[in-house]
């Protein structure tokens, strides 16, 4: 049994422990989702960033997504986050978290979701799961991050 429920205090270990234990990402990247962890939980009537878990019935978190409203635009979310524990990779998680999102996102009126990732090999099974949830690649931009690293940016169209 899982639910999905938004994080708290006590969350804050799991969640780096979660995001840095994928290996994808650079221990820099892992000190940005933790920058909007805190802002989520110090910040209160804050409303850019939405960080949820998942949680297994003994309250053990496997899953993480923080998304919030692009407020440059009339009814689009970016999806900053979304990491699944490596040990439980495969088992359904990440793809019950971004349904959760997507129903978050519908509620609150959004209508397009926007994910950005990295062309980088290390990235390739996030890039495989956006493809494999219904997402579209719709820009490269060559060499954003670093020579060789282009960001790709890819869309959810919520319905």
């Amino acid at each position: 049994m899982t639910r999905v429920r938004p994080i708290e205090a006590g969350d804050r270990e799991a969640i780096r422990a979660l995001v840095a234990g994928t290996g994808a990402f650079k221990p820099h990247e892992v000190d940005v989702a933790m920058e909007l962890v805190e802002i989520a939980l110090t910040r209160g009537g804050q409303d850019d960033y939405h960080p949820y878990v998942l949680v297994e019935g003994d309250g053990t978190v496997v899953a993480y997504a923080c998304f919030g409203k692009n407020p440059m635009t009339k009814a689009t979310f970016d999806l900053y986050w979304i990491a699944t524990r490596a040990d439980r990779m495969g088992k359904g998680y990440g793809r019950a978290i971004l349904s959760f999102v997507e129903e978050e996102v519908r509620r609150r009126g959004g209508r397009l979701l926007v994910i950005e990732t990295s062309s980088q090999e290390s990235y390739g099974t996030q890039r495989l799961f956006y493809e494999k949830t219904g997402c579209t690649l719709a820009a490269q931009l060559p060499d954003y991050y670093d020579e060789g690293d282009d960001k790709l940016i890819y869309l959810k169209r919520i319905r």
